[in-house]
């Protein structure tokens, strides 16, 4: 602070001031203290009016949107207290549909949060997200702020959760790259895969195409669309009718592709070759020892009615007696669905086929049937 240039302790040498003077000095002393007043310090805790510390504050979410895995576990939305803290506050907190239903994607809340005066902490708002039956795609709900006591509710009194699903969508494709099929069975089924995961639902085009094999002659052209639901991994048949009008000698070839998928991405194999044996009698003259085509269905569901995940092959049980079918042939793939047995002795064979899985289930006997070289 400036130093007034007046010294009490002495004598002036007037023993009066000029009325001029007197009304400088004055100023000097007014404008001092003025200038005090203004640059003192406000002492620190105290509160002035109309600072937050008196106001009661608003409640709101801290977001307009939040975001959770489905396999999150806990979804945390925060309430904070804002513009004051006087007084005790609380809210209510409740969650409502949307497109995601309480006690199947998360668990509803009801829950009333409370602060005390002084107290300007957020708050959480905790939801359980539930993985217990995971989905693909999105699905949200609301939480809603009401009911506020001691503070007014802010701008942000409604907030939306939307829930990732955790499910994958899997891949489609054939189970073998290579199918054989004789000419005077008929019908091949030709078997398509969803692996990797089921959420959401999911289609594929299955279609033909001519090779050395021309559809309407040695076989029937098919364009078929398979589909899957939601949580659905069976395989699907994309059926050929194989035409024994004519009957050849040699083999034939034609193809089988996936394409248009939807829901689900195309895996590798897309596309196989399926091999026509001709039926003609120049066909048999090949197998000069004598040979048996076996050919079985692929099972889809286990003992239980259960959709079937996990088979790994095939066993071929056969002999020349219902009494004796003692000779196993194992066949290791799932997606085989035909074993060609050669060098059998001139007679009637048996065969049955049992199934097993990844874990060395083995399935019970398929009904036996017989064939004569």
């Amino acid at each position: 602070m400036h130093r007034v240039p007046f010294f009490f302790n002495r004598i002036p040498r007037v023993n009066l001031l000029s009325s001029h003077r007197e009304a400088l000095f004055s100023k000097t002393f007014q404008l001092v203290a003025v200038l005090l007043i203004y640059s003192s310090a406000v002492p620190s805790g105290t509160a002035f009016a109309g600072t937050s510390g008196s106001r009661a504050g608003t409640l709101s979410f801290s977001s307009t949107d939040y975001g959770a895995t489905q396999n999150l576990g806990v979804k945390i939305t925060t309430v904070i207290r804002a513009d004051g803290y006087s007084g005790a506050a609380s809210v209510l907190c409740r969650t409502f549909d949307d497109t995601a239903a309480a006690g199947r994607q998360y668990t509803a809340v009801s829950r009333v949060l409370t602060w005390a005066s002084g107290d300007a902490a957020p708050k959480n708002c905790d939801v359980l997200i539930s993985n217990a039956k995971p989905f693909y795609g999105n699905k949200t709900f609301y939480v809603e702020l009401s009911d506020a006591t001691g503070a007014a509710l802010g701008t942000l009194k409604k907030t939306r959760v939307t829930i990732y699903g955790s499910a994958r969508r899997g891949t489609l494709s054939f189970s073998s790259a290579n199918y054989e099929a004789v000419q005077k069975l008929g019908t091949k089924i030709i078997y398509v895969n969803r692996t990797g995961g089921s959420g959401g639902s999911a289609s594929v085009l299955c279609k033909t195409f001519n090779n050395t094999a021309a559809a309407g002659r040695q076989y029937t052209a098919v364009s078929r669309v398979l589909t899957w639901t939601n949580g659905d991994e069976a395989p699907k048949a994309c059926d050929v009718p194989i035409n024994n009008a004519a009957p050849f000698s040699g083999s034939r070839t034609f193809y089988v592709e996936l394409s248009e998928t939807s829901g689900a991405a195309l895996g590798t194999l897309s596309k196989a070759t399926v091999t026509i044996n001709g039926n003609a009698a120049a066909a048999s003259a090949a197998r000069p020892n004598g040979a048996i085509l076996v050919s079985w269905a692929r099972p889809t569901l286990d003992a239980h009615g259960a959709t079937l995940t996990n088979l790994a092959g095939y066993k071929i049980h056969y002999g020349n007696s219902l009494g004796a079918m003692n000779r196993i042939i194992a066949v290791n793939s799932a997606g085989s669905l035909e074993y060609e047995i050669g060098n059998l002795p001139a007679g009637t064979w048996y065969f049955a086929v049992s199934a097993y899985t990844s874990d060395d289930v083995e399935s019970e006997l398929s009904s036996v049937v017989s064939g004569s070289i």
